[in-house]
């Protein structure tokens, strides 16, 4: 199973389980992640399972990076390291 670890305070972690489907990522408490970041806009990304997992970012004020490359979308890997703006991330496959 696949699952997002979020560095949701200094070295404390959040595990979120993906699924098949779309996984909507912001600070919106009405998305599947929620991220209490003033620099994480309010609807920043989402996952979608499309054959593997593929990463958007839906047009975020900060960015969605993807080992240390901004990106709009693209496919992820094992242990792919991504920051929603500059709140880290790990995608585990």
């Amino acid at each position: 199973m696949a699952y997002l670890r979020v560095e949701v305070e200094n070295n404390i972690y959040k595990d979120f389980d993906l699924e098949q489907g779309r996984t909507s990522i912001g600070r919106n408490t009405k998305n599947g992640i929620v991220i209490d970041s003033p620099s994480v806009s309010n609807n920043h990304a989402h996952l979608n399972f499309e054959q593997g997992f593929f990463l958007t970012d839906l047009r975020s004020s900060n960015g969605t990076f993807i080992n240390g490359k901004k990106i709009l979308h693209t496919k992820l890997k094992d242990k792919d390291i991504i920051n929603f703006a500059d709140i880290p991330a790990t995608f585990y496959e």
